[in-house]
């Protein structure tokens, strides 16, 4: 597939089936997903107040709601008209008052378009560009100094299982979202959500990741690692194990930018 026809066969399931799409958002709920993000980088909930915190990838506003609500001052971005939409519509129910969405691509920021944050976010969202890594620069370069970056990837080793099951449905549905679904629910079962059954299935592009290349996508931008999700002793020899548990297809690592050296 084309990265144009990758791009926009994303843009359409993500306009037809906006993710997440919690069937009840509350105000705990966004919450506990905004504790469980401060729990990666060991914080607990009050580390997000007052901070300035950019999120890739938003999709429908759970995150940054949850953010907002613990008083960080919030930027959303996605290049889903419906995620915005509905992201928006989440934020007016729990009356959040910091956050701010945008419909943009990812790929389209210029470097520090937005200016610059204390924590970059950008959960699930990467791999599903055209290019993931190009991505994870135009995130850093909106990351002050001392700021911290938490990424979360699907993992090449540990998704295997998923990514032989969709070798499967192609084979029936092509690319061809909707048939891509019906045939997931049909061969592998429904995961009792459409919005999930959508992303597990129809999904026509994603791309895969390793620990020790995002450890180099690190240091290239010069950010330190701080912690990770699962945590990890070994790269390869613990993907393997998270393949054969058949857990952690989706890790999550974080890091800090470095201070640049002062000349005097």
């Amino acid at each position: 597939m084309q990265k144009n026809e990758a791009r926009q066969k994303v843009k359409e399931l993500y306009e037809k089936y906006p993710y997440p799409s919690k069937e009840e958002v509350t105000a705990e709920g966004t919450k506990y997903f905004a504790k469980w993000a401060a729990k990666i980088i060991g914080k607990d909930e009050t580390y997000w107040k007052g901070k300035k915190v950019l999120e890739l990838g938003c999709g429908t506003g759970e995150l940054g709601c949850g953010l907002s609500l613990l008083g960080a001052e919030y930027t959303g971005i996605d290049f889903s008209k419906n995620s915005i939409k509905k992201a928006k519509k989440n934020s007016s129910v729990l009356k959040c008052k910091t956050p701010k969405f945008i419909e943009k691509d990812i790929l389209e920021l210029k470097e520090g378009e937005l200016g610059l944050y204390d924590v970059v976010i950008a959960l699930g969202s990467l791999h599903h560009t055209i290019n993931a890594k190009a991505g994870f620069h135009i995130a850093t370069t909106h990351l002050k100094e001392g700021g911290v970056i938490i990424v979360g990837l699907y993992n090449k080793y540990s998704r295997a299982k998923l990514r032989v099951k969709r070798i499967i449905i192609k084979l029936f549905a092509g690319n061809n979202i909707e048939k891509r679904i019906k045939i997931g629910k049909m061969l592998f079962g429904s995961t009792g959500s459409i919005t999930r059954d959508a992303d597990k299935y129809g999904q026509t592009h994603e791309t895969y990741h390793s620990i020790n290349e995002i450890l180099k996508w690190f240091r290239k931008e010069k950010i330190n690692f701080i912690s990770s999700k699962p945590i990890f002793n070994k790269p390869i020899l613990d993907e393997i194990v998270w393949l054969i548990r058949g857990k952690e297809a989706f890790f999550v690592m974080a890091g800090e930018k470095k201070a640049k050296k002062s000349n005097i």
